[in-house]
C-alpha cells in the first residue's frame, strides 16, 4: 500500500476506537475511504505486476498463487483409504517422495579403460577456469530464482558478479584440485509445499517436491 492509503486505514482504527460504532457515519466514512484508497493501490500493484511479468515473472505467479486455492486436500494412502488429517498426508507425501530417490553406491567404482595411447593429441587436458566467463554466468542468472542451501541469492550474486568471480574461480581451481565439492553446492533446499502435477489432486504420486540448488554450482556446471 501507498502512503496515503496507509494514513488511511490508521485514520480509520482511531475513528473506531472513537465511537466503537461501526454503524458510524464518522466510521462508515472513515472506511470507505480507506477502502477506496487499498483497492486503487491494488489495482496499481496488480498492473506493475503485469508490466514486468517478462523481467520478474516469478512475483507474478506468486501473486496469482496467493489468490487461489492451492492446498493439498485429502490424499489416498497405499491401502486405498482416504486421509485428511494434515500430519497423515505429510507422512504419506513424504513416503512417497524418499521412495522416488535414489542413492548410488559409491563403495565400488569401476575405472575406465584407457583409449589414449602414447603422445597421442587426442589426450584429455585439464579444464582452464575463466574468471571472465564466471563473471558473465553470473550476470546471466535470472534474479526471481531462490537461493540453495547456500544462502546466495541470483539477485547477490549477479550484483557483485565482477567482485565474487574471481574468489569462485579460486574454489573451482581447488576444488578439481583435490576432487571435492562443497558441501553447500551438493545439496539443496526442499521445499515444504508440494506442488501437484497432473490427473486427480487424491493420488499421493501426482505431487512433487521442489529441490533448490546453488546458483553457484549451475554455473559451475556451464563453465564446465
Amino acid at each position: 500500500m501507498a502512503n496515503k492509503a496507509l494514513k488511511a486505514v490508521r485514520h480509520r482504527r482511531q475513528v473506531y476506537r472513537k465511537y466503537i460504532d461501526t454503524n458510524h457515519p464518522a466510521c462508515i466514512n472513515a472506511a470507505r475511504a480507506a477502502c477506496s484508497l487499498i483497492k486503487q493501490d491494488r489495482r496499481n500493484f496488480e498492473v506493475c505486476l503485469a508490466r514486468k511479468i517478462k523481467d520478474d515473472h516469478k512475483s507474478f505467479y506468486a501473486y496469482v498463487k496467493s489468490k487461489s486455492k492451492s492446498n493439498v486436500g485429502s490424499l489416498v494412502n497405499e491401502h486405498g483409504q482416504s486421509i485428511s488429517d494434515a500430519k497423515e498426508k505429510a507422512g504419506a507425501l513424504d513416503e512417497f517422495f524418499g521412495s522416488v530417490f535414489t542413492k548410488d553406491d559409491d563403495s565400488y567404482i569401476r575405472i575406465p579403460p584407457s583409449h589414449f595411447h602414447g603422445d597421442s593429441m587426442d589426450r584429455l587436458v585439464d579444464i582452464a577456469i575463466d574468471r571472465e566467463i564466471i563473471a558473465a554466468k553470473l550476470q546471466n542468472l535470472k534474479p526471481d530464482k531462490a537461493a540453495g542451501d547456500d544462502n546466495l541469492s541470483p539477485r547477490l550474486l549477479r550484483t557483485i558478479s565482477s567482485e565474487i568471480a574471481e574468489p569462485i574461480a579460486i574454489i573451482f581451481r581447488k576444488s578439481l584440485d583435490v576432487r571435492h565439492v562443497p558441501r553447500d553446492w551438493r545439496t539443496a533446499n526442499v521445499g515444504l509445499t508440494p506442488l501437484f502435477k497432473r490427473c486427480k489432486r487424491s493420488q499421493v504420486d501426482n505431487y512433487r517436491c521442489v529441490s533448490l540448488t546453488s546458483q553457484i554450482m549451475l554455473c559451475g556446471r556451464i563453465h564446465a
